[in-house]
Order: structure tokens, then sequence, then C-alpha cells
């Protein structure tokens, strides 16, 4: 059975409780840190933060809760040398997370203060699909390559050319025999996605596809969904193939806010302190689909998603430097 894999959702603007919490993930055994990206004032800048935490970490996974690809936002190619960057520099530990974001409803007002156009759902999966393609091939991965497949002789490191070539004549986003230098290990990418097109997206070119805030017989449903996408996707390539290799690897990843604590006492508290934050009517539809309870509630929860194909778990706390709740939850699922 495939190793559980658990990661941390973080915000907040003190770098040195993010710096703290960090850390202590890294010592309690998760295996990724993800910091959140916005313009508005609840974040730093999120990759700045991340860089910073390279040389103070040896082991743990870095990257975005999500990053954006929106034209108006930010450069494709500066994304690529700035994640090819990081990866060749903290030897091989950024996960690249990405996906076409949150309804335009909630999301307008982060964006639209800055003079960013944010689309309605439609045209935000059509600019993704042709970003993340052409962020793969910057990367040296364009899925016509049969990221499917792998010949004996490859590993995960890249051979031969250390600069790659691309041409790209697309409708939001265009290079020229533009020129990238090569990641010396692959970058994993992690798409979020919900709906039926983004879950296509993800079955190309994702090394994890992530889903949120759903139950585990939701999720059951989903992941149906979505190996029946992976497997359209890997038969038009093997057609293409010789004297290759499947090696179907893809992370099943699922994101849920958590409250948890040791006693019922406490646990009724800290639902409050999340209702007054949250308000009663966010409270209410949270809260269903969290995880939420003392220590065996928590870890039976976990073995339903787990049986329902989940092996990665993504999870915002009701306080993200709450290091008691973080060692707690890692000390109920080892």
């Amino acid at each position: 059975m495939k190793e559980v894999k658990y990661c941390l959702e973080v915000w907040g603007t003190d770098y040195q409780k993010i710096k703290g919490t960090c850390l202590t993930a890294e010592r309690l055994g998760y295996y990724g840190f993800y910091y959140g990206e916005s313009l508005t004032d609840i974040d730093l800048d999120c990759w700045t933060v991340l860089a910073s935490l390279i040389p103070l970490t040896e082991t743990i996974k870095l990257g975005p809760v999500i990053t954006y690809i929106l034209p108006q936002y930010r450069s494709i190619p500066l994304l690529a040398k700035q994640c090819i960057s990081f990866q060749d520099i903290s030897n091989g530990r950024l996960e690249f997370r990405t996906g076409s974001g949150a309804s335009l409803k909630y999301s307008y007002p982060w964006w639209n203060p800055y003079g960013i156009k944010y689309h309605g759902t439609l045209d935000r999966i059509r600019i993704f699909s042709e970003g993340i393609d052409l962020l793969s091939r910057y990367f040296g991965k364009p899925v016509t390559s049969n990221r499917f497949l792998i010949s004996d002789s490859d590993n995960s490191e890249n051979k031969g050319s250390l600069t790659n070539t691309v041409n790209f004549d697309g409708e939001f986003f265009k290079a020229y025999n533009a020129q990238m230098k090569l990641p010396k290990k692959d970058i994993p990418i992690t798409i979020a996605a919900q709906n039926s097109k983004m879950i296509q997206i993800a079955a190309r070119y994702a090394a994890t596809w992530e889903i949120s805030y759903i139950e585990p017989h939701e999720f059951e449903i989903k992941n149906q969904e979505f190996n029946g996408l992976l497997l359209v996707s890997e038969m038009k390539e093997m057609n293409n193939a010789q004297n290759y290799s499947r090696v179907p690897n893809i992370t099943k990843s699922v994101e849920l806010d958590v409250i948890i604590a040791e006693t019922s006492k406490e646990l009724e508290v800290k639902k409050k302190i999340f209702e007054i934050e949250r308000g009663i009517d966010t409270f209410n539809a949270i809260t269903q689909k969290a995880l939420i309870g003392t220590p065996d509630t928590v870890r039976a929860r976990i073995e339903e998603y787990k049986r329902s194909g989940v092996t990665q778990f993504l999870l915002a706390f009701l306080d993200p430097h709450d290091l008691d709740a973080i060692e707690l939850f890692m000390d109920c699922v080892k």
C-alpha cells in the first residue's frame, strides 16, 4: 500500500511563526509545508517565504498552497525559471501546486483591486489548460513525451541536453524558440481539480490530483472518475509508445479543515472560536466535511478517507500555527 502523506496548509504574516511551524512540521514528520499565495494582506509574498525556508530545512517538501496561472498576474516563463531555480537550490524539494482558482463570486474581491481580470469558470479553465501545457514544456515534461510511460534507462534525473527549447503558439500564451535551463530533478505538479474538465486536465499533467472539502464517499466517486480519465490518457499515449513500461503513480490528495483537541471540552471551545471567526453559515457548511474531534474520532475518519483512495492529506488547522494541535494530529495518525 502506498504510504500516506500528511501536509500542512499555512497562512499569515508573522514570519517567525511561519518559520517555527515549518521547522516543527519537519521534526514531526509531515511530508509537505505549503504556504498561501495572495496579493492581499493575509499573507507575505509566497515565494519569498518559501525560498527563505530552504536553508533552514532538510527533508520537508515546500510549495505554494496554490499558485495562479493568470496572464495579467504572472509571466509563465518567469514562473518556470523561479520553479527550476527553487528545485535546484532545494535539492528537489519543490512541490509545484496549482489550479484554476475558486469561484468568481469568491475570488473577484481578491483580484479586482489590483486591476487583474478574474474570468468566469470556463474561461479560467481554458487559460489554465494552455498555461499548464506551456509550463510543463518549460519544465521539460510536456504531455506529448509520454508522462505515464518511462523507458528502462530513465530515472529522476534529467538526461541529455541541459537546456530546453520551447515553441508555443496559444491564444493566451506564446513562446518562440524560448530557451530554459532544465531542472536537475523532475518538478512534480499538483493540480487542484473538482469539476470534470479540470479533473481531465489533472489526469493528463498531474503527479498529484487534489480535491477539496469532500467526504470519503464523495471522494470515492470522484476518484473513479479520475481513474477513468487517467486510463483514457494512458491508452492514447501507449498507442504511440514502444518498449516502455507503465508507471501509474498518481498521488490522490484531499484538502480538509482540522479542529482537533485532547478532550471534548477543549474541542467545544475550539469549535466556538471557529464559529465566531467564520460566521454560523460558514461554520455549518465547513464542519460537515472537516476533520473535527478528539484523536480517536479523527483517526477513524482518516481511515475512512484512506479506504476511499486518499493517499495524501492537506490539512488546514483552525490556527495554522497551533503547534500543539499539529503535534497531536501527527501523534494520532502515526
